[in-house]
C-alpha cells in the first residue's frame, strides 16, 4: 500500500511518505490518525515491524508534557498484554517515537469488517482476559481510559493485548480512578453481545432491554458502567463472571 503524503499536508504536519526514513526505520504505510498523533507502520534494519507514531505539532505546543505521558508509561510496563517502547526521535521538525508493533486483529475489524458474532461465552472470556490486562495496568498505579474496539488486538482466541496509551494517566484518587477502566470495559462488553442483536422493535430502547442478558449479565455491565453501585476491585468483578458461567 502506498500513499503520497503532498495530499495529506494538514494544518502544520508533515506526513511521512512511504519508504521514507527515520534512522534505521523504514515507513512502509499510513495506519490511521488521531487528535494528538499519526500512526505509521514501519521496517527496522531487519526487516521486524515496528510502529512509528508522528506526534502532532499543534498538539505538542498546547499540551507537550499530556503527550509523553505515553512514552514514560509504556517505559514502566514490561507484560507482554503491551507494546514495547523502542525510542523517541526527533527528525527536523517531526517529533515522536517508536513502538513494538502489536501482531493479531484489531476487534474493531473483528466486529465491522468480518462481521463476527460473539457468543456468550466468547464474550465472558474476552472480559475475562481485559480484566487480567487492567488488573496489571492497576498494579502499575496506571488507567489507561481509552479501552475501546480500535485499541484491543486479539493475537489468538486466548490472548488480548492492548495498544494506544496516549491517554493513558497515574490513577490518583480523583480525575483518574479505577472506575474509568470498568466502564470502559463495560462498554467494549456492550459491543460485542450487540454482535448478535436483531431488531424486533422500532422503538429506541436501552441496551440492558434490548439484548436478551440474563439478570446477573445486567447486573455485570450496569454496575461496571457506574449506572448501578459500581464494583470496588476486580476481585468483585471476577466473582459477579464466575456466577454468570455457572448460570449460563
Amino acid at each position: 500500500m502506498s500513499f503520497h503524503i503532498r495530499d495529506k499536508i494538514k494544518g502544520e504536519d508533515n506526513y511521512y511518505e512511504k519508504n521514507d526514513t527515520i534512522g534505521e526505520y523504514t515507513i512502509q504505510q499510513l495506519l490511521g490518525e488521531g487528535r494528538y498523533g499519526i500512526v505509521y507502520l514501519a521496517l527496522d534494519e531487519k526487516n521486524n515491524k515496528c510502529v512509528v507514531k508522528q506526534l502532532k505539532k499543534n498538539a505538542v505546543k498546547k499540551s507537550k508534557s499530556k503527550l509523553f505521558y505515553e512514552e514514560l508509561i509504556l517505559k514502566r510496563l514490561q507484560q507482554p498484554y503491551f507494546p514495547r517502547f523502542i525510542s523517541n526521535f526527533v527528525d527536523g521538525t517531526r517529533e515522536g517515537f517508536i513502538m513494538e508493533y502489536m501482531e493479531g486483529e484489531v476487534f474493531e475489524d473483528i466486529l465491522y469488517k468480518d462481521r463476527y458474532r460473539f457468543s456468550k461465552e466468547e464474550i465472558l472470556g474476552v472480559c475475562s482476559q481485559l480484566l487480567d490486562i487492567v488488573e496489571q495496568l492497576h498494579s502499575c498505579n496506571i488507567v489507561h481510559r481509552d479501552i475501546r474496539l480500535p485499541n484491543v488486538i486479539r493475537k489468538n482466541p486466548k490472548e488480548l493485548s492492548l495498544i494506544d496509551f496516549g491517554l493513558a494517566r497515574r490513577m490518583n484518587d480523583t480525575s483518574h480512578t479505577k472506575e474509568e477502566d470498568y466502564w470502559y470495559i463495560g462498554d467494549f462488553l456492550i459491543h460485542l453481545y450487540y454482535t448478535t442483536y436483531r431488531k424486533t422493535s422500532v422503538f429506541e430502547r436501552p441496551w440492558y432491554k434490548e439484548l436478551e442478558l440474563t439478570p446477573e449479565e445486567i447486573t455485570l455491565l450496569r454496575r461496571l458502567m457506574g449506572i448501578d453501585e459500581t464494583y470496588g476491585s476486580i476481585t468483585e468483578i471476577r466473582q459477579q463472571l464466575k456466577k454468570i458461567k455457572t448460570i449460563n
